[in-house]
This record gives structure tokens, C-alpha cells and sequence, in this order.
């Protein structure tokens, strides 16, 4: 197995090198209309120092003020109904409405290019534990213009997967709203994704939880990167508390090449493991091919207990109204030391620029769970849903339906599924 998964990843990687390049694709909508992400996260923003500092006129004097303040605020009031077939406890059609208030502040203080600090906080309603938060809070530091330091509490996102990455890996294990999970309920759902075969494509998941420190420093045609993280309380964490992970990124042939790894923090038993990676991305024709291979080491450090696949596209369709977008990904996990494989796909289709005022919106989701290490089962979730711009100033309609489906055996019986409707209007504004 371990042979015919590199072999696998070297086939892959030449036909990418001789294939002819496009320009990558991008559109300021959700995730299906977005442009892929590379592994590098964003740049210190350098570039965004510009010589025309934002000042205060008072009178005849005008004062440079280096604190930027913007903000995202954001309502749902909607309806949905649930139907659940479980057990028969629970096996009732409910109706329920929602309330849901969101509001965004980021700030941003830059002095010169070198050195800026960066933050957000966000305050939610119904009220939770962490209603008010602080979501981010890190500096950015530029040495000689080659060398790149960002330190703090910050999300950092690696990988070239799209749809199995970050929160969209948890939507098959709950049907709450990922923004709403609490630490605890994160954290059991990513073991129960360890469980299942699967290992996170952006080894970086669990940075937003994390103190961290980034490292760049960009040569030739890629970028060398090395993070540490730490979410203990200590002052003076030592070194197996401490999460480290370095990657190597370069362009050959117009095709973008990865390898990464990560070393996490040692258990109170056992020994530190470790998690390798590669992986590569081209644009073929106007398609985002992409593809990744991590494997966990055994605990002798020797050879790779487990190995996970993913491969996918990405194409959009914008020359003419109205835009249509397909994005599609499958993963395969092997699992050496109890001899199985778990595998799944998951599917992101949409349409947008629909009608008359181009103010519409279709898309159509569907995750399927083909066979997992712990059951030899088929479940899935299948969400379609309906947007409608311009019936209310700022804001857009909402409606869908979603269904959860889980087969037990081969003849397509005892299904355990849910079915949701639901219908909201979401206010929003950027200020």
C-alpha cells in the first residue's frame, strides 16, 4: 500500500508539470465562487503601508492617526422545521424559530511597513460562554523586506484542499452551525474524524486555538515557513508542550509544489506524533487540479501508520450570466495497522446571477461517507438551498432543505436520517 501511494503521488505530479497553465480563477463570493487558497497564508501586508497615511483635519493642522477600525454586522431571523427518525421518542416534526445577532470589529495600528498589530473581537447573541470573544490578536514584523514575522493568537490556515478543510470537515459529524460549536464540541468531533480514518488536510486546524508564532522568509520561485504553537497556560512551556510545523513551497513549470510536516505536542504516554505531507496544484484549462498525501508516523518514527489521499477540481464559469460553479474532492485513508480503508466524497455546485436582476442564487451540497474504519456503513448529507437578493434594503432570503442519511447495511435498510426546512432573512452590513 505504501508503495502504490507514492507511486501514485509521482504520477499525479508529472502529469501536472507537463500540463498546460492558466491564471487562477477568483470571485468574491462564498466559498464555491472563491479562488483557491495556497498553502502559504496571506503575506504581511507590507504593501499596504502607502504613503497617503489616514489623517485628521482639524482647523489648519491635519494628524496622522495609525489605529484603522472596520466592522461586519450581521442578523438571521428565519424559520425551520425538523423531522429526525432515530427512535420513535423523536420521530415528530418541530417547528422552531431563531434569533441570531452577530457583530465584527477588526482594527489594525501600522506605523511604517515593519511592524503593525492586528485584532478582532466579536460579539454574539443568543449569549454563550464565549458570546463576547476575542478572535484574533497578533502583530505582523518585516526585517530587511525578506524576512516575515507574525506572532499571536491567529487562525492559519494550510493546504490546497478546499471542501475537506476547516469547518467544512464538521459539518457531516453535526448539524449545528460551526460558528456556534464550543471548544469541547470541536474537539470531540475531531476525534471523532480520527477515529473514522481521516486526518485534517490543513494540519493548521487547530491554530484559532493556539498562541502561535509564523515564520516566512520567500526565495527563488517559493517560500520556506516555520510555526510553532501552544495552547497551554504556561509561561514557560516546554519544548514537547510546544506544536511544531515547517513547510516548503516552490513553482516549477507553473505548478505549485508543497511539503509540509508537523510535529505535535508529546502525550503523557507514547511518543510525539507526527504528521508528514505533500502536495500539488495546477490550473489546467481554466480548472484548479489539486492534490494532497499525508501520512502519520508510526510511534517508532520508522515507517507511516496512516495514510490519507485527497484529490480534487475547481472550475468557474463566469463568461457569461449566469455564473456557474463545481468543485468536487475525494479522500482515501489507510490505516496500516488495522489493515483498512475508509474513503468519501464531497460535492459543491452552484449557480449565481440568476434572473432578470441577477440577484439569485442555487447551490447544492453533498457529502457521502462511501465506508469508514469503525463501520462498514454509507451515510451522507445532502443540503440545497435558494438565495434572493433585493426584496428588503441589505438583506437576502434564505430557504433551503437539508437531509441527513445513514444506511446500516447493504440493502438499504434501518436508515437513520433527518430532514430540516428552513426559510431566513439575513440583514447585514459592512462598515
Amino acid at each position: 500500500m505504501k508503495r502504490i501511494f507514492f507511486i501514485a503521488v509521482f504520477f499525479f505530479c508529472v502529469s501536472l508539470g507537463f500540463s498546460q497553465a492558466e491564471d487562477d480563477v477568483s470571485f468574491d463570493d462564498d466559498l464555491l465562487f472563491s479562488e483557491s487558497e495556497d498553502i502559504v497564508v496571506e503575506q504581511s501586508d507590507a504593501s499596504e503601508y502607502v504613503s497617503s497615511k489616514q489623517t485628521l483635519k482639524i482647523g489648519t493642522s491635519e494628524y496622522f492617526i495609525p489605529l484603522k477600525f472596520t466592522g461586519h454586522f450581521e442578523s438571521d431571523f428565519g424559520y425551520y422545521g425538523t423531522k429526525h427518525n432515530q427512535n420513535s421518542e423523536n420521530n415528530e416534526f418541530k417547528n422552531s424559530v431563531y434569533f441570531d445577532l452577530a457583530n465584527y470589529i477588526y482594527f489594525m495600528a501600522r506605523l511604517d511597513k515593519t511592524l503593525s498589530v492586528r485584532g478582532t473581537t466579536s460579539v454574539k447573541f443568543p449569549p454563550k460562554k464565549d458570546s463576547i470573544k476575542l478572535d484574533e490578536l497578533y502583530f505582523d514584523y518585516l526585517i530587511w523586506d525578506r524576512i516575515y514575522i507574525t506572532a499571536g493568537k491567529k487562525e492559519t490556515t494550510w493546504g490546497y484542499t478546499r471542501l475537506f478543510s476547516g469547518e467544512n470537515a464538521y459539518s457531516l459529524y453535526t448539524d449545528t452551525d460551526y460558528e456556534k460549536l464550543t471548544e469541547e464540541e470541536k474537539e470531540q468531533i475531531r476525534q471523532t474524524i480520527e477515529k473514522q480514518g481521516y486526518l485534517y488536510t490543513n494540519i493548521l486546524s487547530d491554530s484559532s486555538d493556539t498562541v502561535s508564532g509564523l515564520l516566512r522568509i520567500p526565495f527563488w520561485t517559493g517560500t520556506l515557513s516555520g510555526i510553532i504553537l501552544y495552547n497551554g497556560t504556561s509561561t514557560e512551556p516546554e519544548f514537547e508542550d510546544i506544536s511544531a510545523a515547517g513547510s516548503l513551497e516552490m513553482t516549477f513549470f507553473h505548478t505549485t509544489f508543497n511539503i509540509f510536516g508537523r510535529k505535535n505536542p508529546k502525550p503523557e504516554t507514547g511518543s510525539t506524533p507526527v504528521t508528514v505531507g505533500a502536495e500539488a496544484k495546477r490550473t489546467v484549462f481554466g480548472t484548479d487540479l489539486y492534490f494532497q498525501g499525508i501520512g502519520k508516523l508510526a510511534d517508532d518514527h520508522r515507517d507511516i501508520s496512516k495514510y490519507v489521499f485527497t484529490g480534487g477540481f475547481y472550475h468557474l464559469w463566469d463568461g457569461r450570466d449566469p455564473n456557474f460553479g463545481l468543485n468536487f474532492e475525494f479522500q482515501n485513508s489507510y490505516n496500516k495497522e488495522l489493515e483498512k480503508n475508509s474513503c468519501r466524497i464531497y460535492l459543491d455546485m452552484g449557480l449565481k446571477r440568476l434572473g432578470k436582476n441577477k440577484d439569485m442564487k442555487l447551490g447544492l451540497q453533498w457529502q457521502h461517507i462511501i465506508k469508514s474504519e469503525t463501520e462498514d456503513d454509507k451515510s451522507g448529507l445532502v443540503k440545497f438551498g435558494f438565495i434572493k437578493s433585493g426584496l428588503f434594503p441589505n438583506a437576502e432570503w434564505n430557504t433551503g432543505i437539508e437531509v441527513r442519511y445513514h444506511q446500516i447495511d447493504a440493502n438499504y435498510e434501518n436508515k437513520i436520517y433527518m430532514i430540516r426546512l428552513g426559510s431566513s432573512i439575513q440583514v447585514k452590513m459592512d462598515y
